[in-house]
């Protein structure tokens, strides 16, 4: 039987300062010409050449093994523990996804750090050889190092393990952490959608284990970096979950929808510890009316902003639009506050 599972940890909430640095390029091309001479005589004509066969274009890699394999300049070993290197291009690609749902909530853009790239590898690295995720990884475990137990403190992490098991891109990783497969706890999501989170780094182990199981998991550094972290944009009065027209990938009805204030626009703690949800109510409504809303709870957790409230609402349905209503807030600047979302 073909098996494969998925699970997702989200990085410890935050209880000391972090930073960052970030890093970047760019490419230009240019044409050119030479100067303008008089026309040769006309030569006589020559009989044309067969046409040369077009060359098919080359395929994208087929299977596991493959897809994963192309992900790197140098191949991730489990037997010799060498987390290999990823290439620039999959970083890039995921911190183009990454600040792309940031857009959706209106919040500023992150950087890449770098610095932290070989302890996000590392951590990945440990997460697939033992095929379980963990923030605190035993010295007993294959493949340990203080490298990978550093960034497995500081990360969101997520990974998949099986014969079975499908190959999947970085966006995919940011859609389980996003949507939390209907968790309660929407740590991973927090930490994605943090105004203050100012920059990332990214790990990720995709390959073919020594007796034949096939595994994937990715590290998302999201606190404790190396040189400061700098927030450029500004940050918006609160961050709902999800917000306007919302991609049904990200989101889909029966995950838990969430709420954030911003009561300190100048970082993640200081008066935004002191919102409280306690006696606030919550409203969904469309055009059909009020629809049941369920599962209340919050917390002034550290998963980057110190406050959020997260519900379920029943009966959503996609291509509709709804309003949010939350009353009843108390230590944040406003004590209610509405917004429409609608799955795309």
């Amino acid at each position: 039987m073909r098996k494969a599972l998925i699970v997702l940890l989200g990085a410890l909430p935050l209880v000391s300062g972090c930073g960052g640095s970030d890093s970047g390029g760019t490419a230009t091309t240019t044409a050119g010409g030479g100067p303008i001479v008089a026309p040769a005589p006309t030569p006589t004509p020559t009989p044309a050449p067969a046409p040369t066969p077009t060359p098919s274009p080359t395929a994208s890699p087929v299977g596991f093994a493959a897809q994963a394999a192309a992900l790197y300049d140098v191949l991730p070993n489990a037997t010799t523990c060498n987390a290999g290197v990823l290439k620039a291009s999959v970083k890039q690609d995921f911190l183009t996804w990454l600040n792309g749902v940031r857009a959706l909530h209106g919040l500023p853009a992150v950087s890449y750090s770098a610095v932290e790239d070989n302890q996000e590898a590392a951590a990945a690295l440990m997460m697939a050889v033992n095929k379980a995720l963990s923030h605190t990884p035993p010295t007993s475990w294959l493949c340990y190092s203080s490298d990978g137990a550093t960034a497995a403190g500081s990360s969101n992490l997520i990974g998949g393990w099986g014969t079975g098991l499908s190959f999947s891109t970085e966006d995919d990783a940011l859609a389980g952490w996003l949507r939390e497969t209907n968790s309660a706890s929407i740590g991973h999501r927090r930490w994605i959608l943090d105004p203050f989170l100012g920059q990332v780094s990214y790990g990720r182990a995709a390959m073919v284990l020594p007796d034949g199981t096939r595994a994937s998991t990715s590290a998302m550094r999201v606190f404790n970096f190396a040189n400061g972290v700098t927030v450029t944009g500004s940050i918006p009065a609160f961050v709902a979950y999800p917000y306007h027209d919302y991609p049904s990938r990200y989101f889909q009805a029966g995950d838990y929808l969430s709420f954030t204030a911003i009561a300190n626009a100048s970082g993640a703690f200081g008066a935004n510890t002191g919102v409280s949800f306690a006696h606030a109510t919550i409203g969904v409504s469309g055009p059909s009316g009020s629809l049941a809303v369920s599962d209340v709870a919050s917390d002034n957790d550290g998963y980057g902003v110190a406050n959020s409230v997260q519900w379920h609402v029943a009966g959503l349905q996609a291509g509709v639009t709804y309003t949010v209503t939350i009353s009843g807030v108390t230590g944040a600047p406003q004590t209610s506050y509405s917004y429409t979302f609608r799955m795309t």
